[in-house]
């Protein structure tokens, strides 16, 4: 299904999170190796924006290893029945109306449950920060978002392409092959939703800036404060950034409903035969 960006750096963090959740399930053979070794990754990527000390580093693996200890038992065994459940939707015919509200205000609570347990076991390691890490780290998160914004500016196009290539990739992965109709439906998507992405950077540089005069300057409740923009972003989106980001979101659901509402035996079965998969996947994740 389509996904719309991120507001912020926040991004960072929900990447984790979304990962966790469903963006590891490239492949049944693969899910639970990706999920084993998601702390390796995570550890590599943090390396891109910050060092961190011996003494971070211990803490940082210990919350990893502590967040992971409580996800595997006790959010797996959650997502397996969710994808068991809707599994069964499709398997009673609900596709032919499909109604994915429900289904994304689900996910959404899985993802605000793990973020809650990560910003919990985080945050106390990010209010060590020393002022040269958080130098290095303004300047990298600067970095990476004007590259983001070049490379656009450059090939626009490219990035249009990326996009229905990338929709169609997540379609098949739960479908199996795209009918022509569905990829037409896909491709006048990515054409009509628009994307802005110096609107998107400017929301992104004013939500770094605000984080880090937090790390900085450390006032009365600064981690709370901080977790405030971690867990909702949103609180310092312009108005026009807002109305752009429901609309994209309103558009992205429409288009999932149209092509599992177009999708033939054959593919609901894929549909179903995945979703099984993956539950079971999860299952035996969470009694490792």
């Amino acid at each position: 299904m389509p996904q719309t960006p991120g507001s912020c750096t926040t991004q960072k963090w929900r990447l984790i999170i979304l990962l966790v959740v469903a963006s590891l399930l490239s492949s049944c053979s693969s899910i639970q190796f990706a999920y084993n070794n998601i702390d390796y990754w995570i550890r590599w990527k943090l390396r891109d924006y910050v060092d961190l000390n011996s003494q971070q580093e211990l803490e940082f693996q210990g919350a990893l290893n502590s967040f992971f200890h409580w996800h595997r038992q006790t959010q797996l065994p959650k997502y397996a029945d969710f994808l068991s459940q809707l599994a069964d939707k499709v398997d009673q015919g609900q596709l032919e109306n499909p109604q994915l509200a429900p289904v994304e205000n689900e996910v959404y609570h899985f993802i605000e449950s793990a973020s809650n347990n990560a910003f919990n076991l985080m945050l106390p390691i990010v209010a060590q920060l020393t002022p040269q890490q958080i130098d290095h780290l303004q300047h990298n998160l600067a970095k990476k978002q004007q590259k983001t914004l070049e490379k656009w500016q450059r090939s626009p196009w490219k990035i249009q392409r990326h996009r229905d290539r990338q929709i169609r990739r997540e379609s098949r992965r739960w479908l199996g092959s795209l009918t022509e109709q569905q990829k037409q439906l896909i491709a006048a998507w990515v054409k009509q939703v628009e994307y802005n992405p110096v609107l998107r950077n400017e929301q992104h540089m004013i939500w770094q800036q605000h984080a880090i005069e937090l790390l900085r300057q450390k006032p009365d409740g600064y981690q709370q404060q901080l977790r405030g923009l971690l867990e909702n972003p949103d609180q310092l989106w312009s108005d026009e950034y807002r109305k752009a980001q429901e609309q994209r979101k309103t558009q992205a659901r429409e288009l999932g409903e149209q092509i599992l509402s177009s999708t033939s035996p054959t593919q609901r079965r894929h549909l179903s035969k995945t979703l099984r998969d993956y539950a079971q996947d999860f299952r035996s994740l969470a009694s490792q």
